[in-house]
């Protein structure tokens, strides 16, 4: 039989049991906000031209996207918000290389007027 002591552990330890379940089942939230941020960076991606300049990383930011999605719908929430945040910065990439892309055709567009004017001076 069990003693009031023994009866006393047993409920204790199946309250931590239930507890440390609880609480690994629950995880993260879904990484709703993360997800928006990441189709805002890649739409920014794009309007800036990012098509032209960095396709690659505009491809894998939307594959990243998608998959971010997929992952938070089947619950896996800490793999959605990584996929999430990689897509970010994959967005982000994309962007900074439009830009200095952009930078480079206009620093070379002003080399060849430069010259131009030059020969023209002579």
């Amino acid at each position: 039989m069990f003693t009031k002591k023994s009866t006393a552990s047993l409920i204790k330890a199946s309250a931590l049991i239930a507890a440390v379940s609880v609480l690994t089942g629950c995880g993260i939230a879904a990484p709703k906000s993360e997800i928006a941020y990441a189709e805002a960076t890649l739409q920014s991606a794009r309007n800036v031209g990012a098509n032209e300049y960095a396709p690659v990383e505009l491809e894998r930011a939307k594959n990243k996207l998608q998959q971010a999605k997929s992952e938070m719908k089947e619950g896996k929430n800490e793999e959605a918000l990584r996929l999430a945040n990689e897509s970010t910065a994959e967005g982000n990439l994309a962007q900074a290389k439009t830009e200095a892309g952009k930078a480079s055709a206009s620093e070379k567009q002003m080399q060849q007027s430069l010259e131009m004017l030059k020969s023209q001076l002579k």
